[in-house]
């Protein structure tokens, strides 16, 4: 079993969510236990069978399904009051099983955000971070879907998504 320690001072999680965490109730985060000693954590995270995704072997189609996975993981989140104000969302904290990207093969390292900013920003900011800016086409549609984001109108961006992955879908059965 492979762990990930994490270690982080002048923080204060409230007592709900370390004990949604600790408990592994929110199924989208990779189980953990933490230490507290008055504002100082240690949190350490069981990754079992899951790795860091790796981005670059992702194609345009993988990464709008990724996008779209990570809203319904944040939907999911919210129902067990964990809203993404409270935790980073960053490639580098995403956890999946054989680089798969649907969201019942990944898993989140919880690490709390600081400067609790809201879903809508964190998902623009994630969209850029895997754009291949070296792919003119990947670029458009992240763009579009960035300024799609930007409304802050979730359903919207389901619906782009959803479109957009039916368009390249289209293309690969043609």
């Amino acid at each position: 079993m492979n762990n990930v320690k994490q270690e982080m001072s002048g923080y204060r999680l409230p007592m709900y969510i370390e004990e949604i965490l600790i408990n592994n109730y929110c199924p989208n985060f990779l189980r953990m236990s933490m230490c507290r000693e008055d504002d100082r954590y240690v949190f350490n995270y069981r990754t079992e069978r899951y790795r860091k995704i790796n981005i670059e072997t992702l194609d345009t189609y993988m990464k709008l399904l990724l996008l779209k996975s990570i809203i319904s993981i944040n939907e999911r989140n919210n129902d067990w009051l964990i809203k993404a104000e409270n935790y980073l969302i960053e490639p580098e904290l995403m956890y999946t099983v054989e680089n798969m990207v649907d969201e019942k093969f990944i898993k989140m390292l919880f690490y709390p955000d600081f400067k609790k900013m809201k879903f809508e920003y964190k998902i623009i900011l994630f969209a850029e971070k895997i754009k291949n800016n070296n792919d003119k086409r990947e670029v458009e549609l992240i763009d579009a879907f960035k300024h799609v984001a930007e409304k802050g109108d979730i359903n919207r961006l389901k619906i782009f998504l959803d479109k957009n992955i039916g368009r390249i879908e289209n293309t690969i059965t043609n």
